[in-house]
């Protein structure tokens, strides 16, 4: 039974560790660390920063192999997996503890970058189009062809 589940949002602090095995994909490796900054906006909407929360991030088998093609350092993530205390002696003698995340789920934080998606089972093969293509507004701003949009926003419940 899994234990602390959490969800985290961050920056990817380090370059990512990837481990592949020899014996089975399902035990190919990645890990970085991730910082989880917490704060406020003060009344004049500035951010102050109270916290941070430095996580080590674990993934494995095809997870693994799919966040090293999207994820790297001074990357916005949000990872879902479970939270576990480690403590371990240091090279200094000295006893030290973190916070390990093992993921069952990472991603890019939409709400910081933009990102595209590609499949990568047998049901999903073809590149997914070009973002331009997918929002229907071509990178460099120009009008595209398609059905007026424009005018006044629906107010209440629209007549099915």
């Amino acid at each position: 039974m899994p234990g602390v589940l959490v969800f985290a949002a961050g920056n990817v602090t380090n370059d990512l560790t990837y481990r592949e095995s020899a014996r089975d994909q399902r035990h190919d490796f990645l890990s970085f660390t991730m910082a989880a900054n917490n704060g406020y906006l003060d009344d004049n909407g500035e951010w102050k920063q109270t916290s941070t929360v430095w996580l080590n991030v674990k993934a494995f088998g095809a997870l693994a192999r799919n966040a090293r093609a999207v994820i790297a350092k001074g990357r916005p993530v949000i990872v879902h997996g479970e939270l576990k205390h480690e403590t371990f002696d240091g090279a200094d003698g000295q006893r030290h503890s973190s916070l390990d995340l093992k993921a069952d789920a990472i991603g890019l934080n939409l709400r910081m970058c933009a990102s595209q998606y590609v499949g990568t089972g047998e049901r999903y093969r073809e590149v997914a189009p070009p973002l331009e293509t997918v929002a229907g507004v071509p990178a460099d701003g120009s009008a595209v062809d398609g059905p007026d949009v424009s005018g006044p926003a629906l107010v209440g419940e629209p007549d099915l």
